[in-house]
């Protein structure tokens, strides 16, 4: 039997158009792929690029010299006392003539240094920072416009940038930050690197591991309360740390040694060395010795709460003073440090205690006790303070 078949081109019409198309794609493929793939090598250059500048920066910022940074004390800060000169002094601004500090040709590196030694602040009880060192508050300030200004001779508007100087001698309790341009998106340049600071390193963390030493740790397992042994030992060993930590902010924040070259000298003066700055006929009183004064008070006083009672205008300062205001400051420091270093820990503190006493194998004890002693030291930072550079 014959059958009739009825010819339809629309098929075979639909395949042509669909071989012309892919043809068509492959002709742009062909055209394009040089340019996808260009475009590919050029984000990758330029993210080379920025690295090695961003490298290059955080070089030169550690190396480079400033050749003029000026910063003025502000005794003024202290306890809004109007340390002024008489009518006729030779110099109008106390501030800038007495206490006004040029330093020439010094790196960026020790200027940030310097800068977050001085700018110290601590937290205080109710979450505002307390300064502790407020006549050097220009020199932070100072410090911030000539890396600025450095920063964008050498960028040029090239790049957006971001600047992160920090040092916690005690972590989230006392420190200072100097920060510099906008929030860096998450995809930004980073180069890090720890600059040392101008201070002897007093922190021992062999000391710290040693007032929780085998003996010790030994004794409070087989005590007849091992928790509260325990504790007690890692407790001992936070205040060992926060005793360096006490002795080196104190330093910092009351040179004893230089208030102890005032002692047994009178405020009231009319001494040759302020002739320059006042009528030499005129009596009036020594600015150095007043600033010292003031200075005491402050420390002692205001952010220590110490309730001493500083010499008059009139009076001398004994070396004994000296040394008790020194010796009061230190010992706040370390039980201030202590009990904010134990208050934070003490959640992680409890549970290496539980996980210890839960525990058989004397091996991994240990370990465990050197895991929290070693988060014990963390908390407390004198080697150096942390720069980061950001560019994007």
């Amino acid at each position: 039997m014959r059958r009739n078949y009825r010819i339809n081109e629309d098929a075979f019409s639909s395949t042509l158009d669909a071989i012309f198309f892919l043809v068509l794609v492959s002709i742009s493929a062909v055209i394009l792929l040089p340019n996808i793939a260009a475009e590919d090598q050029y984000r990758t250059t330029g993210y080379i690029s920025i690295q090695e500048m961003d490298k290059h920066l955080l070089n030169s910022i550690l190396s480079s010299r400033v050749d003029y940074f000026e910063y003025t004390f502000k005794p003024a800060e202290l306890t809004n006392y109007n340390l002024s000169l008489p009518n006729n002094s030779m110099m109008r601004n106390v501030e800038e003539t007495l206490y006004q500090k040029e330093q020439k040709h010094k790196a960026f590196a020790d200027l940030l240094a310097e800068s977050l030694v001085l700018g110290l602040e601590m937290k205080a009880e109710n979450n505002q920072a307390k300064i502790l060192n407020p006549m050097a508050y220009d020199h932070g300030s100072e410090t911030k416009k000539a890396m600025q200004n450095y920063m964008e001779s050498e960028i040029g508007g090239r790049y957006n940038y971001r600047l992160e100087a920090r040092w916690y001698p005690v972590n989230k309790y006392i420190g200072t930050e100097i920060i510099i341009g906008d929030m860096a998106p998450d995809d930004a340049t980073r180069q890090s690197t720890k600059i040392s600071l101008p201070l002897e390193p007093v922190f021992s963390r062999n000391n710290v591991f040693e007032s929780m030493n085998d003996t010790v740790f030994q004794n409070a397992l087989v005590s007849s309360d091992p928790e509260y042994e325990l504790r007690k030992g890692f407790n001992n060993s936070i205040n060992v740390a926060s005793t360096y930590a006490g002795e080196t902010i104190t330093d910092i924040i009351f040179p004893a040694d230089y208030l102890n070259t005032l002692t047994n000298t009178k405020l009231g003066t009319n001494s040759e060395h302020l002739s320059l700055i006042s009528s030499p006929e005129q009596n009036t009183q020594n600015p150095e010795l007043l600033l010292a004064l003031q200075m005491i008070n402050y420390t002692a006083n205001e952010v220590y709460d110490m309730n001493v009672t500083v010499p008059e205008p009139h009076e001398t300062i004994n070396i004994n003073f000296i040394d008790i205001v020194e010796t009061g400051v230190i010992n706040n420091n370390q039980a201030n440090i202590a009990s904010f270093v134990r208050e934070d820990m003490k959640s992680e503190i409890n549970q290496s205690i539980s996980i210890i006493l839960s525990e058989n194998d004397s091996t991994k004890r240990l370990k465990i006790r050197d895991q929290q002693l070693e988060s014990i030291c963390r908390n407390y930072d004198m080697d150096g303070a942390d720069i980061t550079l950001f560019l994007w």
